[in-house]
């Protein structure tokens, strides 16, 4: 058996032998956890809804769930989907042991079950990185836009890198992340009375202390703002827009906002990139996950026409599709895109852990025909479980 990897989207093909017994060493023993059973389902994985439950009863803190989050985004569980296939009855007698025992005859060919077992995205984890650099991939892709360069004279821009602080003092910071979707989307809706069409590219942040704030690239289609180079105490340079501009925008938001000109489309895309991306594995990258997970926000939007923006150079907005956050479904999706054009269904089976499947946590994508007999009662659970609290059962 070859390991997939993660990047190739391989699937790996298991046969009659147990996955745990091949690749045991391969997989970390359970990590040691400070938080009990209420934090968790049936079979030992941390769930939102309880995390969200104890937190909201103030019996937790944010410190809290910061770890709870980390420890849902390393424990690896994986989407179960089967299907039917047809072997002949001589081959099946020849090997009838290796089969579930839920089959039927069909013309002389018996009818079983394949399984494929798909890696879940998690915010954070491998397969959320692969599944959002596949989103973002249409920005990097974008010929750069050259508004400027440092030795011009007259610099002007249309694109805008803007971030929206929250002020502490307004309210508590469950209070600035309820209301900071809202809040935002009323300062849009402001600009563009003011400016006409805009299109944007966000994404959220938490500060040390756990409030939230936007970073915003936006570009305007009819505007343009001359900039001029500032240096503060640090020596560090930046673009800024005319004071009398800065402060019509700020009066838009309700606490600090810092504005800076963009000179060019590349630097300033990977710079906003950067925070959904490169920051993920990081202390900085786990708390602002973990408040968008608690407070189930999106991670980023792009506005549809934000791509169609800058392929027109802000002259034409071309026709461009939205670049939505990842689902839970799209790798799912990837997998089964051009796989098995023979099956004619694939049903949802349930979910269950890697340390559960013997699943080292580098493989994403795991094809059995035959699963071992510890498996098959781990599926057949399964699928009752999920059926009973999903209404499958009539």
């Amino acid at each position: 058996m070859s390991i997939a990897k993660p990047d190739t989207l391989n699937t790996i093909l298991i046969g009659t032998k147990d996955p745990l017994t091949e690749q045991q060493q391969l997989i970390p023993p359970e990590p040691e956890s400070l938080f009990g059973d209420e934090f968790r389902n049936e079979y030992g994985s941390i769930r939102n809804c309880f995390v969200r439950s104890h937190y909201f009863t103030d019996q937790i803190v944010l410190e809290d769930v910061v770890d709870l989050f980390r420890e849902w985004k390393d424990d690896s569980e994986y989407f179960i989907l089967r299907s039917v296939y047809s072997i002949h009855q001589e081959t099946f007698k020849r090997d009838a042991s290796s089969y579930l025992g839920n089959v039927g005859i069909i013309n002389n060919y018996i009818t079983d079950y394949k399984y494929k077992f798909i890696k879940a995205s998690k915010r954070g984890n491998d397969v959320y990185r692969y599944l959002v650099n596949k989103k973002l991939n249409p920005l990097s892709e974008l010929s750069n836009v050259t508004f400027f360069k440092d030795d011009w004279g007259v610099k002007q821009t249309s694109l805008l890198f803007v971030t929206l602080t929250y002020d502490t003092n307004r309210c508590d910071v469950n209070t600035a992340w309820a209301n900071i979707g809202d809040e935002y989307h009323l300062f849009i809706n402001n600009l563009r009375k003011q400016y006409g069409h805009i299109e944007v590219f966000r994404t959220w942040e938490s500060t040390k202390g756990y409030y939230p704030h936007v970073h915003a690239l936006i570009g305007f289609k009819d505007n343009s703002f001359h900039v001029h180079v500032h240096t503060d105490k640090n020596k560090k340079r930046s673009f800024r827009i005319p004071t009398n501009d800065k402060n019509k925008i700020s009066t838009y938001w309700h606490s600090h906002i810092d504005v800076q000109g963009v000179n060019n489309t590349e630097d300033a895309i990977d710079e906003l990139t950067k925070y959904i991306t490169k920051d993920l594995c990081s202390n900085k990258g786990n708390k602002t996950n973990s408040m968008i997970w608690l407070f189930r926000k999106q991670s980023y939007s792009v506005s549809k026409g934000f791509v169609g923006l800058i392929k027109g150079q802000f002259a034409e907005v071309m026709e461009s599709a939205k670049v939505e956050d990842v689902k839970s479904g799209d790798l799912i999706k990837d997998l089964m895109s051009n796989c098995n054009r023979d099956v004619e269904k694939w049903e949802f089976v349930g979910i269950l852990r890697g340390v559960q499947l013997g699943f080292s946590s580098c493989m994403w994508s795991i094809d059995i025909k035959k699963p071992p007999p510890r498996v098959v009662d781990l599926l057949i659970n399964e699928h009752n479980r999920w059926n009973a609290l999903h209404g499958g059962f009539n």
